[in-house]
């Protein structure tokens, strides 16, 4: 069994440019083992600082206590660093609504990284790996899931992952070790558990190899896998832009890569724990146009083909009142200019700038220029009264850009609006004698 771990540990480099290794030790057969074996050829393996890492988890009482003074004994009897975390486990998952399983294992990795070790060595092994592809399974878990526990993940390295448990509890025998039981093991309290106790064994009765035929089965998934990340990261990288995704990138491939490529992208964009429907939902918007949140505060946007993702800020309502002279206005969605002309300037501009212009004097003292408000509506020159947000989807207005619209008003209504013109009621003609233009400061929108 020794070379078995000594040959995953070449295999997938796991202590390349590693001086300092911990292993989590909870006092186990599993973890036994292999610290163990990692203290028995730490010369060979280029070892400089071995430590154990025990979590008492608050949970156990007495027990717990036992399993940390056995672990801090082993790693005095084989020349281990010992180290040692407390957490009160029970409390920390009725404050943050996770089962005990997944807050011990939140807090287990949260200790791992305090631990000043350059990797972590946990003693997961090819029975783990089985059930946690059963557990998975049961939660419809994608390819990814299926494909099982990795040999190594940012830190953490995993070097009995090929070993069964049956080798392990061999290895503890045929080298005389001793190591303690946690009783919650024997309860199927735990969802694990029940898989350990109920499940695995129906597999072993169908077929004595299970194990060697699940090994199979994994690298077939694997490889499958390997194939599929490739090519979506190729796609990833194709439709990224500045500050979104091209969805044109996306829309002929095949159904396989699509998934992948948008799974990719989520765990770029820090989303939390995302499922398929999160994905759907995505894939759907790229078809359709909109909005829609994934979770972890991150929310997804398709405009005009571009895929692009952060909360819509809100901006304050406002209202400042102006004066109808020639002026410099500022406000949170901007600087604007206004200008007053006359008559005889209107040579130096063509038609198409002159329908933009608001007549000056159909506009009452109470003018303000303010953000656009729900429900909100007027009328364009030879169209009909309509809503903002029919006017924003007709004229395809990115979402990001609705709240940033200046919108100017009196008491008898909206006479101007940023992206859309002067209504229909302040439109200048043959008869306008003052006008009035409206210009962002650093665009040519007006």
């Amino acid at each position: 069994m020794t070379d078995k771990v000594l040959k995953t540990i070449e295999d997938c480099q796991m202590l390349s440019g590693c001086h300092t290794l911990g292993v989590g030790l909870s006092g186990g057969a599993d973890s036994v083992c292999l610290a163990h074996i990692l203290s028995e050829n730490r010369e060979k393996l280029g070892i400089k600082v071995l430590k154990g890492i025990h979590i008492h988890h608050g949970i156990r009482g007495e027990e717990a206590d036992r399993d940390l003074e056995f672990s801090r004994n082993f790693c005095e009897k084989y020349g281990l660093e010992f180290v040692a975390f407390y957490a009160d486990v029970p409390a920390e998952a009725q404050k943050t609504g996770e089962s005990i399983e997944e807050c011990a294992r939140r807090i287990r990795y949260e200790f791992f990284e305090k631990s000043g070790c350059d990797k972590v060595a946990t003693a997961h092994n090819l029975n783990d790996n089985i059930e946690t592809f059963v557990f998975n399974l049961t939660r419809g878990a994608s390819l990814s899931g299926l494909c099982g526990i990795p040999y190594a993940r940012d830190i953490y390295i995993r070097p009995l992952l090929n070993c069964s448990r049956e080798e392990i509890e061999k290895y503890i025998l045929d080298n005389d070790l001793s190591f303690v039981t946690d009783s919650t093991n024997l309860s199927d309290d735990y969802t694990r558990n029940k898989i350990r106790h109920n499940i695995l064994p129906l597999f072993f009765e169908l077929n004595p190899s299970f194990d060697k035929s699940f090994v199979k089965c994994l690298d077939s998934l694997n490889l499958s896998k390997d194939y599929i990340t490739e090519n979506a990261c190729s796609l990833v990288e194709k439709s990224r832009c500045d500050g979104y995704y091209d969805c044109k990138v996306l829309e002929d491939c095949h159904d396989a890569l699509k998934y992948q490529a948008i799974s990719l992208i989520l765990k770029e964009q820090n989303a939390k724990n995302f499922n398929r429907e999160n994905i759907d939902a995505i894939l759907n918007i790229m078809k359709t146009r909109g909005s829609v949140n994934i979770g972890g505060n991150v929310k997804a946007n398709v405009e005009r083909n571009k895929l692009y993702f952060g909360e819509i800020s809100k901006t304050d309502c406002f209202e400042i009142p102006i004066e109808i002279k020639d002026d410099l206005i500022s406000t949170p969605v901007g600087d604007y200019l206004i200008n007053i002309f006359y008559e005889k300037d209107l040579q130096n501009f063509n038609k198409q700038d002159i329908d933009k212009f608001i007549d000056c004097d159909k506009i009452s003292n109470s003018a303000v220029v303010r953000n656009r408000r729900d429900g909100d509506n007027y009328q364009l020159p030879g169209r009909p009264n309509k809503s903002f947000k029919k006017l924003f989807n007709e004229n395809k207005v990115l979402i990001s850009e609705r709240e940033k619209m200046l919108v100017l008003s009196d008491d008898k209504g909206i006479v101007w609006t940023e992206f859309f013109g002067v209504s229909k009621m302040c439109k200048a003609n043959e008869n306008t004698e003052k006008f009035i233009k409206i210009t962002k400061v650093g665009k040519n929108n007006d």
